[in-house]
């Protein structure tokens, strides 16, 4: 395995919704890892990386805690600039928020149609040693569920404190 890419879905996925982008993208002689959010949907639709505990209030350690396991395990298999993490909708919000914090290098980190959990938080929004990690933020000019200006806004932060981050906002939606 050359290199390895985590794919992480959206709300309402699984790890199935990220298999027709490891089809398109015909990336031979990686390894896959297509995660699965903790969180069932009450409607039984899908899944999620959180849930509303209270008004405003999210859970977010025990997802932590989760991917924190998960990327140990990968960082002893495979050198972490070999590692590309992926990340759509609720997932890239999780690239945004928790990826970028790891404290090994990656390869690279592509959130698509992200946004940032906390928006007006300014300060250290990725772990020093991800500042060379190449991070590619795309996003659809009529995304109909997460306004375009919510990557806009990510790249800006990031890129104010001197991320190698790109945005690539292309025609499409959500």
């Amino acid at each position: 395995v050359e290199k390895v890419i985590v794919a992480i879905h959206g709300w309402q996925g699984d790890r199935n919704s990220m298999q027709p982008i490891m089809k398109l993208m015909k990336i031979y002689n990686a390894g896959w890892y297509l995660l699965e959010a903790p969180y069932t949907l009450n409607e039984g639709n899908g899944r999620s990386w959180s849930y509303q505990l209270s008004d405003g209030v999210w859970e977010v350690e025990e997802p932590k805690r989760l991917l924190r396991s998960f990327f140990t395990e990968i960082f002893e298999k495979y050198p972490s600039r070999k590692i590309h993490v992926l990340g759509f909708s609720q997932g890239a919000m999780v690239c945004l928020d928790f990826v970028l914090f790891l404290n090994h290098p990656l390869g690279g980190v592509f959130p698509i149609c992200g946004f940032l959990r906390h928006p007006d938080k300014k300060q250290g929004r990725f772990h020093t040693c991800q500042k060379e990690t190449p991070i590619l933020i795309g996003h659809g000019k009529d995304d109909d569920k997460v306004p375009v200006e919510a990557s806009e806004n990510a790249y800006q932060l990031l890129k104010n404190q001197g991320a190698n981050v790109e945005l690539l906002l292309y025609k499409g939606k959500h």
